[in-house]
Formats: structure tokens, C-alpha cells, sequence
């Protein structure tokens, strides 16, 4: 049996089976992340990524999602438009419910699928976009493997500029998860090396901060993950965008930086199945020791990218809590 995963970080095909040794200890899940946990594992790849194989692989993802993304426009939305900032195409998500003390401020979103496959006018996006009450600025980035590294994060940081220039940059908060969490940090470390003011606030929901594997639950948690493994699946994703630069290089691995003093605010979402655990508890214990306000939130049970899926209490109730960290940065 085969189904479709649209995750918003993942966003690639994955086979459901039931593996029993995956599924110990979940007493404390509710039962919707059970039965996922029961349905899913992650998708394995023959071979590197190259632009003749992702193509299907990106098609399907955006038809698959179709129906689902148009339901999700109609009950969110007031308008969405395609928009150039900075030269770079980007998916403005203008929400049906504004509030009036959120004027002239905006969130600006940068989507996951491994730096090769995601929209910016997922799912995810739209969520936060009700959630917040103000316009979502979705960055429509180059893909690896056709533009690696550092193409994607120049698009981010483009838009990011033109953001801040027409808005007060206290009043423009950042959030991304999985690649897009990386392309985020990568994005503001350049942003502050080139001497561009700090965002309010940066949300992160399971940030892939190092692309060399390193850390336990690259270990520990392959095979317990149900979206997300490294061999076969993630090493080529980080192939495909770093191709052939240092994989250390802070701008492809954020948690080697030590330009960390004057970063904005930031939440750190993640689960304790997810493979990129370690990432985001060495993330966050980098960037706290540097002196930046940051809180690590860590979901029992939950595994890379759980907060984009609808149906599960814990992903909605992570999603309210980014936007309540995000709307918090904001004077009142």
C-alpha cells in the first residue's frame, strides 16, 4: 500500500507499513499520532537527487496538494497573490480575520522538502497566516539540486531586505521549519554579517542545523522517525543542495556559527522522535550559551514535521503556540 504524505517540511512520497518496534512507549500520544505512527515510514531514494528525478517527485507533491491547499484558501484567505520582491517570487497569504493591532506588521515563511521540493504556499503557511492574524510573505526559492547552495538562501535573504526596508523591522517576525528552518538561521547570520537589522522574533519548527550527521538522534531516532530517515532519504537532499561546499560552512550548518549575539528572540519546536532532535537541543544550547533569548520546546512522541498535520491535537496546539510566541514579540 502507498500513500501520500504532503508533509510541509518533508513533502515527498512515502510507503505506509507498520513496523511493530517503531511503536513502544506511545501510551502518552493521542490516537491520531498513533495510527500515523502506525501508517507511515520514510522514503528511501535509489540514488542522489538529480533534476530529471525530483521533477515528477515535485509535480505530484503540488498536485496531490491541490485540493487541499484550495479548501484551505477559501476558509483562511482573503486574497493570495503572487508577488516579485527583491526579484524573487513570493506567495503573499493575506488572511481572512486581520487584526487591527497587527497593522503594518508581517511574517515572512520559508518553506521545507530538503532544499529541493516544497511550496511556499503550503499548508503550514496559510495555518499560521489565520493564526496570526497578519499578511505571510512565502519565499519561492530556488530548488537544489538545478540551484544549490547558496541560491536559496540569497533568494531568502533578497526578500528578507526588501521586508525590512518597507517595514519596520519590529514589526517583521520569521518562521521556516526542517530546510526552510535552516535557509531561516542561514539567512539572518548573513543578514547580520551584512549589517540588516534583526527581525522581532524567529519561529523554528525542527531546523535541519546540521547537514553532517552529527549528533545522537541521527542514530538513535533512524527508524523511529516515521517521515524522515538519513540513509537513502536525507543524505541526498544534503548532497543536492551543498554539493561540494564544506558541509561545516556555518551558512549550510548554523549550529557551527558563532555570530549568535543581537539574534532575535527564537522558539525551537521539535519532537522525541524526531531525527533531528539533536540538531535543534545543540541549536539551541549554541545560541543560548551566545546569550540569545531562545526556549526549546520538545513534544513527547512527536517526529519531524508532526505540526503540519491537521488532524492531530498536538500539531494544532503546536501550531497555536508558534503563533502566540510569534505575536508575542510584538508591542502591544
Amino acid at each position: 500500500m502507498r500513500c501520500l504524505f504532503l508533509l510541509l517540511f518533508c513533502a515527498v512520497m512515502c510507503s505506509c507499513a507498520s513496523d511493530p518496534s517503531r511503536l513502544q512507549q506511545t501510551a502518552t500520544m493521542s490516537p491520531q499520532a498513533l495510527r500515523f505512527l502506525k501508517q507511515n515510514t520514510p522514503p528511501v531514494f535509489n540514488s542522489p537527487l538529480t533534476s530529471a528525478s525530483v521533477a515528477p517527485i515535485r509535480e505530484e507533491q503540488r498536485a496531490a496538494s491541490e485540493a487541499e491547499r484550495e479548501h484551505l484558501r477559501e476558509t483562511f484567505l482573503s486574497s493570495m497573490q503572487w508577488e516579485t520582491i527583491g526579484g524573487v517570487t513570493v506567495a503573499v497569504l493575506v488572511p481572512k480575520h486581520s487584526s487591527g493591532e497587527n497593522q503594518g506588521k508581517a511574517a515572512m515563511y520559508v518553506h521545507g522538502g530538503g532544499f529541493a521540493l516544497g511550496n511556499p504556499d503550503d499548508a503550514y503557511a496559510m495555518r499560521l497566516a489565520a493564526l496570526l492574524r497578519v499578511p505571510v510573505y512565502g519565499v519561492k526559492y530556488r530548488l537544489a539540486p538545478e540551484h544549490p547552495f547558496p541560491a536559496a538562501l540569497e533568494d531568502c535573504l533578497a526578500v528578507y531586505a526588501e521586508l525590512i526596508a518597507s517595514h519596520c523591522p519590529r514589526n517583521v517576525v520569521v518562521f521556516g521549519g526542517s530546510a526552510g528552518g535552516n535557509l531561516a538561521l542561514a539567512m539572518l547570520l548573513k543578514a547580520k554579517a551584512e549589517g540588516l537589522p534583526m527581525p522581532a522574533a524567529l519561529g523554528l519548527s525542527s531546523p535541519a542545523s546540521d547537514l553532517t550527521r552529527t549528533g545522537d538522534s541521527y542514530f538513535s531516532n533512524q527508524g523511529r522517525d516515521p517521515v524522515l530517515q538519513w540513509d537513502r532519504l536525507m543524505e541526498y537532499f544534503a548532497l543536492a543542495y551543498a554539493q561540494g561546499n564544506n558541509p561545516r560552512d556555518p551558512l549550510l550548518s548554523p549550529v557551527y556559527a558563532d555570530a549568535w549575539p543581537g539574534f532575535p528572540r527564537t522558539l525551537i519546536t521539535t519532537g522525541t522522535r524526531d531525527l533531528f532532535l539533536s540538531n535543534c537541543v545543540r541549536l539551541s544550547r549554541t545560541m543560548r550559551k551566545a546569550g540569545v533569548d531562545v526556549e526549546l520546546r520538545v513534544w513527547e512522541g512527536m517526529f519531524h514535521g508532526f505540526e503540519l498535520i491537521p488532524d492531530l491535537p498536538e500539531s494544532e496546539e503546536a501550531r497555536e503556540e508558534m503563533a502566540a510566541f510569534l505575536l508575542g514579540a510584538w508591542p502591544r
